[in-house]
């Protein structure tokens, strides 16, 4: 099969989330303090959805069965993942979907990876995939990485890691390099070693069988595919392998798992004999990461996926479906430390994907009749063997959520509009406060205007007083100028006088008319000069 092809196929095994009608639940995540994270629609009667929808993620404890909170609103919100604190929540918010769009790979796009914190409320978008898709986000040990499969758009698909601490995005391993075809589980998402130092990944060295058209893929199809399970060092993705051995491709979800100390590991597949048959058995079971040393767990019939290790690593909890007409699953118990074989749990054909609530209590899904992709979520005491169905009261509280969802968009309505109208009034009070400061900068210029009028009336009185002295000293030059003239008549009366002395008293005459008339000017200049003001 052309490479090309081959990256179509391990593409749809990817996306491909149905066996038969078995939904494969997106993910449901139990964060440290007990509540449960899931994607809820905005119309709902408590069902669990197994394709996401325009919604929320509601915060529910399992004890009361109680909403706790309702955050994130958003299209499409899957992949809940709380953080290893229980602090804060990753989900990826995506476009709408369909179970085609699954089947064929034609995802639209932009999905995006959000990060919520549930102390601040504060939501950050930390990635977003414009030209693909994005699914399957999980936290490093330590909180600070994050690992996602993510397309590009181009049918590449890759494992990135997002890193917190100012690294950003960076691919990790394409899933078609020069070293081969590698396979992205669709359900868990990329697993950690217990040191956040190495991720697991799946190498795909021969599909079986070779020949069909990806065209021709149902979700009835079966592939199988020969290959490793090895570990991506986070730094250099150079790799480690861990076994060799036939794992599920289509359509059963490959499921791998590890316990807290990181030394066993629990994943799903084939024994040597196997067929490729919808009917083929595929086991569980439990290896050893150091030697590669492989315990077979379950092996009675049927299709074993989707383990849970309970929170003491003890335990191991799975789903089995038997192939038929009509599915059937239903879910097993098995304890690790002891030498009885797994025990089921239900016996009703429609149970199965549980996950643990505590050491004691466990979650599942259970599919309502005639919904493919729908079901309840109900949980279980395993000393008492109480059940309770959660989605009943998801159903009952969801006219309350609603109610506090439209009082909290009411409320913030309020708020914003609170806040508008306190700007109005700082605006109202800042115009009065500059009316207040113009009016008193008018009265200043109207004081001051009565100010100068009153000196302008002042300085002209002043002004009519020095005319009237000016207006005396030129009468007074006047007068000596008469006294001059008649000084001269009479000295035209006496005997004539010499050139010298007739040179002489014009001479004086003029010195004198000039120094009154300069000091008249002077005295005037200085009386029609106002003071600075």
């Amino acid at each position: 099969m052309p490479k090309r092809a081959l990256v179509v196929v391990s593409l749809l095994a990817m996306l491909v989330v149905v066996t038969g009608c078995w939904p494969m639940p997106n993910r449901i995540a139990v964060g440290p303090d007990g509540l449960l994270a899931l994607s809820m629609p905005d119309e709902t009667n408590g069902s669990y959805e197994a394709l996401p929808q325009r919604g929320h993620i509601w915060l529910l404890d399992t004890v009361t069965g109680r909403v706790q909170t309702v955050i994130a609103e958003g299209e499409n919100l899957s992949w809940a993942t709380f953080s290893p604190n229980g602090q804060e929540l990753l989900y990826v918010e995506s476009p709408p979907i369909d179970p085609h769009q699954i089947l064929t790979g034609k995802l639209s796009h932009p999905w995006k990876l959000m990060l919520l914190d549930r102390r601040s409320g504060t939501l950050t978008e930390l990635v977003s995939a414009d030209h693909g898709f994005l699914w399957a986000p999980t936290f490093s040990p330590d909180g600070r990485k994050i690992a996602y499969y993510r397309g590009d758009g181009e049918d590449r698909l890759g494992l990135y890691i997002f890193d917190r601490d100012g690294g950003g995005e960076r691919l990790l391993k394409l899933m078609q390099d020069a070293h081969g075809l590698y396979y992205a589980p669709y359900g868990p998402g990329p697993l950690w070693t217990p040191d956040g130092q190495w991720l697991f990944v799946f190498g795909i060295e021969e599909i079986f069988p070779e020949r069909t058209l990806p065209s021709q893929l149902t979700p009835q199809t079966v592939r199988i595919f020969a290959g490793y399970l090895a570990m991506a060092s986070v730094e250099c993705a150079c790799e480690q392998r861990v076994l060799r051995g036939f794992f599920p491709l289509l359509p059963v979800p490959l499921s791998l798992i590890a316990s807290p100390d990181g030394q066993k590991l629990y994943v799903n597949g084939y024994d040597r004999t196997f067929s490729v048959e919808a009917s083929e058995r595929v086991n569980l079971y439990e290896i050893t990461r150091e030697t590669g040393e492989q315990a077979t767990l379950y092996d009675k019939g049927g299709i074993a996926l989707a383990p849970a290790l309970s929170p003491e690593g003890e335990q191991v909890l799975f789903t089995v479906i038997v192939p038929a007409e009509t599915p059937k699953a239903d879910l097993y118990l098995l304890n690790l430390l002891g030498m009885a074989p797994a025990r089921p749990l239900t016996d009703d054909g429609r149970s199965g994907f549980g996950f643990w609530l505590s050491d004691r209590a466990i979650g599942f899904v259970r599919l309502r009749e005639g919904e493919a992709l729908g079901g309840e979520i109900w949980t279980r005491d395993l000393s008492t063997h109480e059940e309770r169905n959660l989605s009943v009261l998801l159903g009952v509280q969801s006219s309350l959520v609603r109610l506090s969802r439209e009082t909290k968009v009411y409320k913030e309505k309020l708020a914003a509009a609170e806040q508008a109208l306190g700007q109005l009034e700082q605006q109202i009070r800042a115009l009065h406060d500059a009316v207040t400061v113009f009016s008193q900068k008018l009265d200043a210029v109207q004081t001051q205007g009565f100010e100068m009028g009153n000196r302008t009336e002042q300085r002209l009185a002043e002004l009519s007083q020095q005319i009237a002295l000016l207006l005396a000293d030129m009468s007074a030059v006047k007068g000596q100028i008469s006294g001059v003239e008649t000084a001269l008549q009479a000295a035209n009366a006496r005997p004539a006088l010499s050139v010298w002395e007739l040179v002489l008293a014009l001479l004086i005459a003029v010195i004198v008319i000039v120094w009154l008339i300069r000091r008249a000017l002077q005295s005037l200049a200085q009386q029609l000069a106002f003071p600075p003001q």
